[in-house]
């Protein structure tokens, strides 16, 4: 590679977050195992965040407006704490539940201003780039279209290899671990670039980010978020998978050309659930929707919360027809089911099958017009778009 100052821009520019779980009073519920490096003390279980983050003190209303709103972010940046510098940002979880996510842009601040000096490939300049990749806290990859050409010592040590020239080493293909149909680094990079995508190694998950550094290599970044993995995944409230998970899954399926299904459908006059019965019983009705509809549909088939109550279903390697009958089934048996307290309740959904040409975008657009016809229509039934 012929500029190691564009290598390390491309690295520096990574954020490694820690986080916090607030409830709706802003009263922490969890943390993560590194925060304390941020912070002059610790924070327990019930505490106040506000005493710890006292830069969000005069935000506490648009930081509630997160619950109210829901799916709203609100964010401060470039925060100096303990000799750190940090992006903060805070994300509607369920109704009563947000998290603060602590970016570290201090290498990016700092590093980058102390490296200006250097207009060559000097030996200084290398080494400094080997240490700031070394005390990266994620494992980090350079690639051409086919083989890993450099990775730091926390990839090294994962993978357990020695040296770069290890047979096993040039063994690795990752590409094939984010989707079997892969062919190289290329491929990879591809599906991945601008885009938030996980990755499943070894019963860990990684938060993956591509940056190309050159016209024939690629930089890649594994954040280890195994903990994080259910909080970003699933809705804590239904157990269906979350809005931002679901648009990772369903990029891939479209991409890859699946014969697909996509259904988005909506709870009939939901408001006057919780105008009548109050919201928790909502929440219980959210529950055992999401229940119900788990045990009508196939493992593989992807069951999302959009927000409030919409949802999705994605049905893959299957025919339009077949789908179709499984969702018709599926608003018969939400018909015919009695909830608690409120007995009976119906559903209307908009579906769209994959058409040659179409993207994600396209795909939810015949959907979503598909919805609002059903609903205009009377409710209760299945119109598929046009």
């Amino acid at each position: 590679m012929k500029n190691i100052q564009i290598v390390l821009n491309a690295i520096l520019s990574k954020s490694i977050f820690e986080y916090i779980l607030v409830n709706n009073q802003l009263r922490v519920l969890e943390t993560s195992s590194g925060l304390k490096k941020y912070l002059d003390k610790e924070p327990k279980g019930g505490d106040d965040v506000l005493d710890f983050l006292p830069e969000l003190v005069g935000s506490e209303e648009e930081i509630r407006e997160i619950f109210v709103k829901r799916y709203c972010l609100y964010t401060l940046e470039a925060v100096f704490k303990n000799e750190y510098y940090i992006n903060l940002s805070i994300e509607y979880c369920s109704e009563d539940t947000a998290i603060i996510l602590i970016h570290n842009i201090t290498a990016m601040t700092l590093s980058q201003q102390k490296l200006l000096q250097y207009s060559n490939e000097s030996t200084l300049l290398y080494n400094t780039l080997v240490k700031v990749l070394n005390n990266q806290n994620a494992l980090l990859f350079v690639t051409d279209n086919q083989q890993i050409k450099f990775a730091n010592q926390k990839f090294m040590d994962y993978f357990d290899i020695k040296e770069l020239q290890d047979a096993k080493m040039q063994g690795l293909a990752l590409y094939k671990e984010f989707d079997s149909k892969l062919e190289n680094y290329d491929d990879l990079f591809m599906r991945v670039e601008e885009r938030e995508s996980y990755l499943r190694v070894n019963n860990d998950t990684f938060l993956l980010h591509a940056t190309r550094i050159e016209s024939d290599h690629k930089l890649f970044t594994l954040t280890k978020v195994t903990q994080l993995t259910n909080k970003i995944t699933w809705d804590t409230l239904t157990g269906a998978y979350r809005k931002s998970y679901f648009n990772t899954e369903f990029h891939k399926v479209i991409e890859a050309k699946t014969p697909s299904t996509l259904a988005i459908f909506d709870l009939d006059d939901f408001k006057k659930v919780n105008d009548t019965y109050g919201h928790q019983v909502g929440d219980n009705v959210l529950k055992e929707l999401a229940a119900l509809i788990k045990s009508k549909i196939r493992k593989d088939d992807m069951f999302a919360r959009w927000g409030g109550e919409e949802f999705l279903l994605l049905f893959t390697d299957i025919h339009m027809r077949e789908s179709l009958k499984r969702i018709e089934d599926i608003r018969k048996s939400i018909e015919l089911h009695l909830f608690e307290k409120i007995e009976h309740l119906t559903v209307s959904f908009g579906v769209a099958h994959f058409q040659e040409g179409d993207d994600a975008e396209s795909i939810f657009l015949r959907a979503d017009k598909a919805l609002y016809r059903a609903k205009a229509n009377g409710k209760n039934q299945v119109v598929l778009g046009e």
